[in-house]
């Protein structure tokens, strides 16, 4: 598990179910990206002060048809209404040679929010990025560089290209309150992911 951001972590899927460690980092809520849910998360992650209510679970792969940016507006509002005052208060990107702490400004430990997935390489820090990117409004190039610095991630080619869409989309997909018309980008996007879909259809992948 490490600390991304004041108030913001980045693990694996151990890091979710660890007491200890969940404890230590004062974490009280997590959002979970994997393709099913863990016993573990209704003993231990529970009795670590992660209610459920606070404990989002987004079902996906890391494949190169999951359509993470459908979540994105989502996750990022849970992840603000769970912000502690550390977070909420962030209006740029720590220097990247500074040592960080997860403090508030009197010096108390600053409750925490962990965004996982399985190895804590892909999806989660796709989903990091793309939540930095809305809250500072700064591109994903740059977000994606300062989170490289603190952790060691490699988002798919899939997840990089949400990215990008993200960004033109400047952070909303849909054009209509009712979330029924595309914008271009994720409209382009979609039909890229109907045509492979289509593809591996036809040989059987």
């Amino acid at each position: 598990m490490r600390q991304i951001v004041p108030g913001l972590f980045l693990g694996n899927v151990k890091a979710s179910h660890k007491r200890d460690m969940l404890q230590e980092n004062h974490i009280n809520a997590i959002v979970s990206l994997t393709s099913a849910r863990w016993v573990w998360w209704n003993s231990t992650t529970r009795n670590a002060s992660v209610p459920e209510h606070r404990h989002k679970w987004i079902q996906c792969a890391d494949s190169s048809t999951q359509d993470l940016l459908a979540y994105m507006s989502d996750i990022c509002n849970f992840i603000d209404q769970m912000a502690s005052p550390a977070l909420s208060s962030l209006v740029h990107l720590p220097d990247e040679h500074n040592h960080q702490t997860n403090d508030e400004p009197h010096g108390e430990p600053s409750e925490a929010v962990l965004i996982h997935c399985d190895l804590g390489i892909s999806r989660s820090p796709t989903i990091i990025v793309a939540c930095l990117m809305r809250k500072l409004k700064i591109q994903q190039a740059d977000v994606l560089r300062f989170v490289q610095s603190k952790q060691r991630i490699k988002p798919s080619t899939n997840f990089t290209r949400q990215l990008q869409v993200w960004e033109e989309v400047e952070y909303d997909v849909w054009e209509d309150e009712d979330k029924t018309v595309p914008k271009a980008a994720y409209k382009a996007f979609l039909e890229d992911r109907a045509a492979l879909l289509k593809r591996k259809r036809v040989h059987g992948r």
